[in-house]
């Protein structure tokens, strides 16, 4: 079975979370990301309708609910992501029933850079959209994450992500990726001391399906969300 976290390797621990002193569902991480999971920064997207984006700010219990989910059931999603991606092909729009959450990890920063050639870790990006926006852009919401705020794209943001991701193919994104350049820009990478090419491999599968996420929020009209937790 693959890691859960980084979608490469091969799991080789057992993960047991223990919340409230009792423990949760078993989640399978390498040893790489079980070692770093306590101290990395890792991103989720979400999809919400503008309806539903409307009722969270209106209802601060429903957006409490909505962002600080029990941790069991974080987790499900995350493996129920891993599994819809094996079965289904990726980025195909309008998939009704599609997973809403897309969580992924901490290639966050990589794939910035990769795009845009920007390594510099702010708040939100302060490059022009629609590049800008795919990882680090956006606009703050009220409501806190771990690190800073939940930021929220709008569908009209979200349509210009999908469109703008769709013409950079992954051929396009590996001959943009050097080791040299990753180490040079201090790209995030947790645990390990410098990138290597086969690191960047799970960055280059984790893109289609982040392409396929904002393909799919863009077709049904839908804003997304993003928190770094």
């Amino acid at each position: 079975m693959r890691c859960a976290k980084c979608l490469k390797n091969e799991a080789s621990i057992d993960f047991t979370p223990v919340v409230n002193g009792k423990s949760q569902k078993i989640v399978p991480l390498c040893k790489d990301c079980s070692s770093a999971s306590a101290k990395s920064v890792e991103a989720v997207y979400r999809r919400v309708t503008p309806e539903e984006f409307a009722r969270l700010q209106s209802d601060a219990k429903a957006a409490e609910s909505f962002f600080s989910p029990k941790l069991e059931e974080e987790l499900e999603k995350i493996l129920e992501a891993i599994e819809d991606a094996e079965k289904l092909p990726v980025g195909r729009p309008g998939q009704e029933g599609g997973n809403r959450t897309l969580f992924i990890g901490t290639h966050w920063h990589a794939l910035h850079f990769l795009p845009t050639g920007d390594g510099e870790l702010k708040p939100h990006s302060l490059l022009p959209p629609p590049l800008g926006n795919v990882v680090q852009g956006g606009t703050a919401t009220p409501w806190p994450c771990t690190h800073g705020h939940v930021r929220s794209l709008t569908s009209d943001e979200v349509r210009a992500v999908a469109d703008a991701l769709s013409k950079i193919s992954v051929a396009r994104l590996r001959s943009r990726f050097s080791v040299e350049a990753f180490n040079a820009g201090q790209v995030y990478h947790p645990g390990r001391a410098r990138w290597t090419e086969e690191d960047a491999e799970a960055v280059f599968e984790i893109y289609p399906q982040v392409v396929g996420f904002f393909q799919s929020a863009a077709h049904d009209g839908d804003m997304i969300l993003l928190s770094s937790d």
